[in-house]
Formats: C-alpha cells, sequence, structure tokens
C-alpha cells in the first residue's frame, strides 16, 4: 500500500472520530438543550450538593388553587399624606442648624432645626422647630446659613409604615376597578417581594394627554423597603377563578409549544427531571398545569434556567442498569463531561496504527 493510499485512509478514520459527541454539546453550549434532552434521550441531570447550593435551587410543590384574573399596570410609591408632615419656619431669619438629614428615623418633637430670627438682640432670639411625628426625613431643604422667610419650607417627615403605590389607569380600564379591591405590588428592587395593598381611590378627572385616570392604593410597609419615587407594578385581582394544578411562573421555561419544568426525583433530592408541560390559565404568580405534573411534584423555581444547561445522567445512574462495556470515564457529577465510547476509540486507535504506519513508510522509502 502506497503511503498516499495510507494517508488518505488517515483522514477518513480521523473524520469518524471527530464526530461530535452528545456530552460535548454542553460544552459552551450557546443555546438550552432541546426538549427531548439531546440525542441520549435522557431528561435527567445530576448535581452534586455543593453545585445545588451554589446554583441556589429552590424547589416548591404543584399544588391545587385558586387561579386570580388581574390587571396590571404600571405607578409609582408615593408618600401617604395623611402619614406626613412638614416643618416650616413662623418667622424671617437665618438657618442656624440642621441636625438631620434625608432618611434619617425621627420621633416626634425631636429638635431638627434651629432658625436665628432678624429681630435685633444681643444674642439674637432663635426658633427651634420639632418634628411632628415618628417617621422618617423623606425632604430637606433647609441647610445651615440659609435666609428663610416665614412659612419657608425646611423639611418633610413620612410615617413609611404605610404608603401610596399610585398606578395610571387607561380609560378602557376604569370599568374593572374599584374602590376595596386587593392588589399585589412589586418594585425593582426587591423583585423577590409582593406587598399586599388594598384600592383605596380612584381619580375624578382623566388627562386629557394620557386618557388616563390615577389610582391610588394603600401598601402596608412595616419594614420600610418601600421609598417615595420607587418604581412599582401593581396586580390589581378584578376576579377569581377555580382552583387549577399550578406552580409559580418561574418554574416555567421554554418557548410557546415547547414549555417544560424540572422536577424533583422523589427518590434523590440532587437528581432533577426535565419535563415537558401544557400550561393554561395564570395570574402574576402562578401558572396553571394542563398537562405534565400531578399535585405534589416538586418543580424548581430559582435556579432552573442554568439546569438546561448540565449534561444528561449517565444511562446506568438513571435506569439502575450496569455501565456498559464501551464506555469511558466520567468526570465527577456537577460538571460539563465527555464519554468516549467504543466507535470513537477505535477510530481514534486506528489514526495512532495508520500515522505509525506511514512514517514507517516514508522512513523506508528514503
Amino acid at each position: 500500500m502506497s503511503v498516499a493510499s495510507i494517508m488518505k485512509l488517515g483522514v477518513l478514520a480521523t473524520s469518524l472520530a471527530l464526530v461530535p459527541l452528545p456530552a460535548l454539546a454542553h460544552s459552551g453550549h450557546a443555546e438550552a438543550p432541546s426538549a427531548a434532552g439531546g440525542a441520549t434521550g435522557s431528561s435527567d441531570v445530576d448535581v452534586t450538593p455543593e453545585a445545588r447550593a451554589n446554583l441556589g435551587l429552590e424547589v416548591t410543590e404543584a399544588e391545587l388553587r385558586p387561579l386570580a384574573s388581574v390587571l396590571v399596570i404600571i405607578g409609582e410609591i408615593a408618600a401617604a399624606p395623611d402619614r406626613s408632615g412638614a416643618v416650616t419656619s413662623r418667622i424671617a431669619g437665618r438657618v442656624v442648624s440642621v441636625s438631620v438629614a434625608e432618611g434619617d428615623a425621627v420621633r416626634r418633637g425631636q429638635p431638627v432645626v434651629e432658625v436665628e430670627s432678624l429681630l435685633l438682640g444681643d444674642p439674637p432670639p432663635r426658633a427651634r422647630y420639632t418634628s411632628p411625628l415618628d417617621g422618617v426625613v423623606i425632604d430637606r431643604h433647609a441647610v445651615p446659613g440659609a435666609s428663610v422667610e416665614p412659612n419657608t419650607h425646611l423639611l418633610e417627615v413620612a410615617d413609611m409604615r404605610e404608603v401610596l403605590a399610585v398606578g395610571q389607569l387607561f380609560e378602557g380600564q376604569i370599568g374593572r376597578v374599584a374602590v376595596g379591591q386587593a392588589v399585589r405590588v412589586g418594585v425593582p428592587s426587591f423583585p423577590d417581594l409582593a406587598f399586599d395593598g388594598v384600592v383605596e381611590r380612584i381619580g375624578g378627572v382623566l388627562d386629557a394627554a394620557s386618557r388616563s385616570l390615577p389610582v391610588y392604593v394603600r401598601v402596608k410597609n412595616q419594614r420600610a423597603e418601600l421609598r417615595p419615587g420607587m418604581r412599582a407594578e401593581l396586580a390589581i385581582v378584578t376576579g377569581a377563578s377555580d382552583a387549577a394544578l399550578a406552580v409559580p411562573r418561574g418554574a416555567v421555561l421554554g418557548d410557546f409549544g415547547a414549555l417544560f419544568v424540572f422536577r424533583e426525583k422523589s427518590d434523590d433530592a440532587t437528581r432533577f427531571e426535565r419535563v415537558p408541560v401544557v400550561t393554561g390559565a395564570s395570574d402574576d404568580r402562578w401558572v396553571e398545569i394542563v398537562e405534565g405534573l400531578l399535585p405534589g411534584d416538586r418543580v424548581v423555581t430559582q435556579g432552573n434556567y442554568s439546569l438546561q444547561f448540565l449534561p444528561p445522567a449517565a444511562a446506568e445512574h438513571r435506569d439502575g442498569a450496569a455501565p456498559h462495556a464501551d464506555a469511558g470515564p466520567r468526570e465527577p457529577v456537577g460538571r460539563t463531561s465527555v464519554v468516549v465510547g467504543g466507535a470513537a476509540a477505535g477510530a481514534l486507535a486506528a489514526v495512532s496504527a495508520l500515522v505509525a504506519l506511514a512514517t514507517r513508510a516514508r522512513r523506508g522509502g528514503s
């Protein structure tokens, strides 16, 4: 056999050896694997306890629950007028001292600003102003040395244990909203929290330019996470449906027509099965599962996006069968792993033999 023929066979064997393996496709994958679980047909992934902690995986049970009908609008957090108060000067003069800054907590009667009068005297008389209520300083205009006139606004204090979420209803939405309806308020600053509120009042006159009407929602804010000026999303509950099997919205991944969840295996808290699902009705928190899950199934709600890119569980682990005879070594669970099967290993061995034969042929002909 000529050296040229041997080298042609070597190229052919090399191409066979370099056929991509299913497990290799997950390394540096640019897109999520298909819902079918790849060419291996596996729908399970293994995660070490350490990896589970690092990914921040959280699970919850699919349960029967009523789904709400909601109207979602955009709004802003504002101080409640009946829970705020202004500090103003009663005299003309000059600010001598300011003992608080924006964001400071104050008590009712606590001194906050001192003003020196313009009246003649030695020393000139001074007026000390105190906080009108328990709360937080949300606005401050007074600075030492500044001149003030009677009724000059010095600062504002608000009790932040309750605030208002002010949204805008477009003309076609007004009929769906009424005073007393429950509202769930979310803000980008705390994406994992929802604040309970209730529609307190609806504005009386439409804005001529936007054709919208303000709606005011009273919101409990005991820990003062909500601050005036924060952007907010208001989910106004306009009705409720019958009980349905539902999971949190964050549990469902994929595109329409190819949706799926990761279900925790009942016998192993470090193994998760990718399950195709069909969804139905939904609200701002829950989505109905029409097909794919049963009540009590535990699904991943946090960290599930990263599970898409883990390699599928080994077949011998998945079904309890003995390892395949031509299966090569696998890296520890929780890392991207590549298995070199018998066909690829044989091709690689053939490449090595052909290269050695070609080398000897060239040496013999030289």
